[in-house]
């Protein structure tokens, strides 16, 4: 077997530079990462428009080329050898160079073109996002950007096979590989029905949610399980009255009344309102901070696209945590 130098080294001669055969080099990346997001030649093939034997051609090509078996055949399917993995991983690496370098041309002509997806948990309101995105077209105007609601525990996977280009997660777990672009740290809010009695100075303690329907994320997120353990500390009893997304969408609608509480992360000069309701922080030493985080897979870098989004969210998120740190303040 070839140590993981030599076949870097035979990954480097396979892409001595991008112009030369680049078309080809891209074409058996792409084909390999399909395969490997499908399982199998088979499937792969169908999602390439391809016959399943030419593209098991093109591959015996590749792993002719380079000396080694990118993939192992199995009874049903295939994965990828110890050398698929690393040749895998340059893949990724050379596709997310070429989408930077597109982008920079494109730019260049004024055309700023590309592409950007983006995964968010269910503990986020939607809003700030669609508000950053509308920012990006104002100078990436023909930019197509893609939103994907990502599972707390399933975005890494989903980063590594870049089906999504960055996340926002509440408190990520950093695996390996994973970096965090930026990071704010963001008071819960809630929002109280009017005439309710609760909350003083603009804070809502949590002893103050005893015996009141509460409405909150979905129950496998950070936010909805950082409230529920919050509860139990306090020893006091609450109707979990839903747990869902759309949680503003269910408050205007809500027939009795419950308190929303929501990670919510906006703009300074336009807070978010509900009608018939006061809109409260939920007191931090409570429930512990909620660290509202971009993350990225580290070794693939950030296309052109991703690197403005990037910029664009971390001085909002910047904003946003230090609107949530003189709220806290001022309880």
């Amino acid at each position: 077997m070839l140590s993981a130098e030599n076949f870097m080294l035979g990954c480097c001669v396979f892409c001595t530079t991008l112009f030369s055969g680049v078309m080809k080099h891209l074409q058996s990346f792409r084909y390999v990462k399909a395969i490997v997001e499908q399982g199998s030649i088979r499937a792969a093939a169908e999602t390439l428009t391809l016959s399943a034997s030419a593209l098991n051609r093109h591959i015996q090509s590749l792993e002719d080329d380079l000396g080694a078996k990118v993939f192992e055949r199995l009874t049903k399917g295939v994965r990828l050898s110890a050398e698929g993995e690393i040749f895998f991983t340059y893949a990724l690496q050379q596709l997310a160079g070429y989408d930077r370098l597109q982008g920079q041309i494109e730019n260049i002509k004024g055309l700023n073109v590309g592409s950007l997806k983006v995964g968010i948990t269910e503990d986020f309101h939607l809003g700030f996002l669609q508000r950053l995105i509308a920012e990006l077209h104002k100078d990436n105007v023909n930019c197509d950007i893609s939103v994907v609601r990502v599972p707390r525990d399933g975005f890494y996977q989903m980063l590594e096979k870049r089906n999504i280009d960055l996340v926002f997660a509440v408190n990520p777990n950093i695996r390996r590989g994973l970096q965090v672009l930026h990071a704010a740290d963001i008071s819960l809010t809630a929002f109280v029905p009017n005439g309710m009695p609760v909350g003083k100075n603009g804070i809502l303690n949590v002893y103050d949610l005893q015996g009141f329907r509460i409405a909150t994320p979905p129950t496998t997120t950070e936010v909805s399980q950082r409230i529920t353990a919050a509860v139990e500390r306090s020893q006091i009893e609450v109707i979990h009255h839903y747990s869902g997304p759309n949680l503003f969408d269910f408050l205007e609608r809500a027939f009795s009344p419950v308190i929303g509480l929501v990670l919510l992360v906006d703009d300074a000069d336009r807070p978010k309102q509900i009608s018939g309701y006061k809109r409260l922080q939920l007191a931090r030493r409570e429930v512990g901070n909620c660290s509202a985080s971009l993350v990225c897979f580290e070794s693939y870098g950030l296309s052109l696209a991703a690197h403005s989004f990037q910029n664009l969210a971390s001085a909002y998120l910047g904003t946003s945590d230090k609107r949530g740190s003189d709220a806290f303040a001022g309880g």
